[in-house]
């Protein structure tokens, strides 16, 4: 079965929020409505969503920096009743051709995905370690950077997207860059920090 990407419109991002993303996404990870439908009137965010022949199968929300040529993958899922059957990793492939077609000038993607080594307990552990594997699969590189965003802590992963774009360009600038678009400065100054972690404590 193919699959097909298409830029949400307001309506379209605010139905699939009240449906999917309040089930989809723990409260503490989860943006008011309000502030994606902003990031999307001012031009720095956007929203996919992800078609199959039935219709809706996943989305994913986007923040870009178009000054660092970089773009960061807010939100990301397929619908509960379609997982588990590679759905995941065909529809993030699909982000590459779109950005390359309709944002050649965005050179790079950053992901945040749960801190293995934040872990409370062996199950969350195995989630962590298992979204990291299938991040990495779809050709995504773990950095070095660590952020830590109200509370919760993440790694970083990048992923390459231009037709030019070179690996191993993540800087901790760029996402930052990022990171003060999206949050007002109040917020921004209390509740976000961006670090650069060794080896041995990824």
């Amino acid at each position: 079965m193919s699959y097909s990407v298409k830029r949400l419109t307001d309506d379209e991002i605010a139905n699939i929020y009240k449906t999917y993303m309040k089930r989809d996404f723990p409260p503490s990870e989860l943006k008011p409505l309000s502030h994606i439908l902003k990031s999307m009137e001012k031009g720095y965010g956007f929203s996919l969503g992800i078609y199959g022949e039935e219709g809706l199968v996943g989305y994913a929300v986007f923040i870009l920096c178009q000054e660092t040529k970089c773009a960061l993958l807010d939100y990301f899922a397929i619908l509960k009743e379609r997982r588990g059957g590679g759905l995941g990793h065909a529809a993030f492939l699909l982000f590459v051709p779109y950005f390359q077609e309709n944002m050649p000038e965005i050179e790079g993607l950053y992901i945040e995905s749960e801190r293995v080594s934040a872990a409370e307990d062996e199950a969350k552990r195995l989630v962590r370690e298992r979204r990291i594997s299938f991040y990495r699969s779809c050709g995504c590189e773990m950095t070095a950077l660590r952020s830590v965003l109200f509370g919760v802590d993440y790694s970083v992963l990048y992923k390459p997207l231009g037709r030019g774009a070179q690996e191993n360009a993540a800087s901790r600038e760029a996402l930052d860059a990022l990171y003060r678009k999206m949050f007002k400065p109040a917020h921004y100054a209390k509740f976000v920090s961006l670090t650069e972690e060794s080896g041995e404590n990824m």
